[in-house]
């Protein structure tokens, strides 16, 4: 652990939600954090649309069209990189795009999800593993790039992770990490209803200093660290203030993904083509602020 928890620990109130926060290392974590968790038998409805199509009315296309754009950022921060491993890859369209435009040699995934593995394996003939990342390279093949996007706060044992990515990555291999922000503007502000709480599956929770403190520890030298993701960012922040004014479980979000229509949504699309502009607006404002939405960190193996 980053430490030992001498100091002791206090609860975070979240309306009776499980939450705790190390005095020292300011580290925010659930009940399950450093304990051993079945994580397929965990994530197994998490992962359940994770097919072809996992998103209804376009979205799907939009979601593609993210994943070529997270190539492109791969690309911009690391011309020179011709592998790379993404640890919980999805479906496996970042990888797919950086093999067929980019010319990568190697791109190596891990993805529990059967649906998606299957899919990335089968019909984008990728290299995808079909375990924990832990569980693999024990010969620490070497890569150029390891991404790890919005996969660290879900598990249980996150220092072990940055430990074995170090390992797999080649001297001046470059890291890129990107979790939700625990200092965002928008969990202050709508307390339980923030959309990245999510607090049955998400176990640990990052802020600008506590993520940088571990990837220092761990021998790596950070690059670059921002707030904002064009992605996730305006969705997130529009998803809670809704949740927070309709009292509700973020049900927008739920619809986009099962395509479930019901009377009780005209508000709630009303509400975010309303607020959407203004989240965007501040999330931008806040790029290097440290309290936008989503905290993404690229770092360099030292």
């Amino acid at each position: 652990m980053i430490c030992d928890h001498k100091k002791g620990i206090e609860p975070y109130q979240f309306d009776g939600l499980p939450i705790y926060k190390c005095k020292d290392c300011n580290i925010i974590f659930t009940e399950k954090y450093g304990k051993n968790i079945d994580a397929r038998a965990l994530y197994r409805d998490y992962y359940r649309n994770e097919i072809a199509g996992r998103f209804r009315f376009g979205i799907e296309y939009v979601i593609r069209s993210f994943r070529f754009f997270r190539a492109l950022k791969i690309f911009t921060i690391y011309p020179k990189a011709k592998s790379i491993l993404d640890v919980g890859s999805g479906r496996g369209f970042m990888l797919y795009y950086l093999k067929k435009y980019y010319g990568y040699r190697r791109t190596a995934g891990t993805q529990i999800s059967k649906n998606a593995f299957e899919f990335s394996k089968n019909k984008l003939h990728l290299e995808i593993y079909d375990k924990d990342l832990l569980e693999l390279f024990p010969d620490k093949t070497g890569f150029d790039i390891v991404t790890i996007w919005h996969v660290l706060e879900h598990v249980t044992q996150p220092e072990k992770y940055i430990e074995k990515i170090h390992s797999l990555l080649n001297n001046r291999g470059k890291l890129i990490i990107e979790v939700p922000n625990f200092n965002s503007w928008t969990r202050a502000l709508t307390g339980k209803y923030w959309l990245g709480l999510d607090i049955d599956y998400h176990i640990t929770f990052f802020t600008p200093e506590s993520l940088s403190r571990i990837l220092k520890k761990h021998n790596f030298k950070i690059n670059t660290i921002h707030t904002f993701s064009l992605e996730y960012s305006t969705f997130i922040s529009a998803q809670s203030f809704i949740s927070l004014f309709t009292g509700s479980n973020h049900l927008f979000f739920q619809y986009l993904q099962n395509g479930n229509f019901s009377l009780r949504l005209i508000p709630h699309i009303f509400l975010f083509i309303l607020i959407s502009p203004i989240c965007f607006l501040i999330n931008a404002a806040l790029y290097f602020s440290g309290r936008g939405e989503v905290l993404l960190v690229a770092a360099e193996k030292n």
